[in-house]
């Protein structure tokens, strides 16, 4: 039995971190037996980050290294795919996981409105009275991550080009097919799910998550996406 610790559900989303979400599908797709609990602060974790497997008294951290472990017990997230196939998904996995899934965060943790909801979300179990400071505390954390990262440098515009390529991308890579491989849903549609999701689901209205309501190409995909993760192994 895998235990997975994730954040919380909440915004619409299984969990309130993309990764943890994709692990979710993942597991799903597995057919592992596994349990799930939630976590809010993940400070005693390894990376001090979540999702955390524990699997066989090992304690896996970080979602690409769950993955792994579960491929090495027979798990083929890429069926039928080449190894060529399989690489372009793992490049596009991690280009979906590093600009729009930073530009999801700064829209979530930065932007006032953003700023507003997801606190209420995130600290929704901590006494009211802690819930600002402690989260204020942990914004300025986010912030210096973000800052570092270099989108938290950009201007609005300079940050929407630099998602609005990416996004491009995925759309021109997916053309006509029904997932990002071809006909079959795999762990890259999975993590594009995940954080492309979770914008589509944004509850306020920002560039970005207009950038991907106004898509037609990826509004459909997240369509069939949700079909193939949520309805087809929930």
């Amino acid at each position: 039995m895998i235990t997975l610790l994730t954040f919380p559900a909440g915004l619409h989303e299984p969990s309130l971190s993309p990764f943890c979400t994709k692990m979710i599908y993942l597991l799903n797709m597995s057919g592992q037996a596994w349990a799930h609990k939630s976590v809010s602060n993940p400070s005693r974790m390894p990376h001090g980050k979540l999702p955390v497997a524990l699997w066989n008294d090992v304690t896996i951290a970080d979602s690409h290294l769950i993955q792994a472990a579960l491929e090495r017990a027979g798990t083929d997230f890429y069926p039928n795919c080449a190894p060529e196939a399989r690489a372009k998904g793992q490049a596009i996995m991690r280009m979906i996981e590093d600009w729009p899934y930073h530009a999801l965060v700064y829209d979530r943790w930065i932007h006032e409105d953003g700023w507003a909801i997801f606190r209420a979300a995130f600290f929704a179990g901590m006494p009211a009275m802690l819930r600002h400071p402690v989260g204020d505390t942990i914004r300025k954390g986010v912030r210096r991550g973000l800052e570092r990262h270099g989108i938290a440098r950009c201007t609005d515009a300079e940050r929407m080009a630099l998602v609005g390529r990416d996004l491009a991308a995925l759309a021109e890579f997916l053309g006509e097919r029904p997932f990002v491989l071809g006909n079959t849903a795999t762990a890259v549609d999975a993590a594009c799910l995940a954080v492309l999701g979770a914008i589509r689901n944004l509850p306020m209205e920002t560039p970005l998550r207009h950038r991907i309501r106004s898509d037609k190409r990826i509004m459909l995909y997240l369509d069939r996406c949700d079909q193939a993760f949520i309805s087809a192994y929930a």
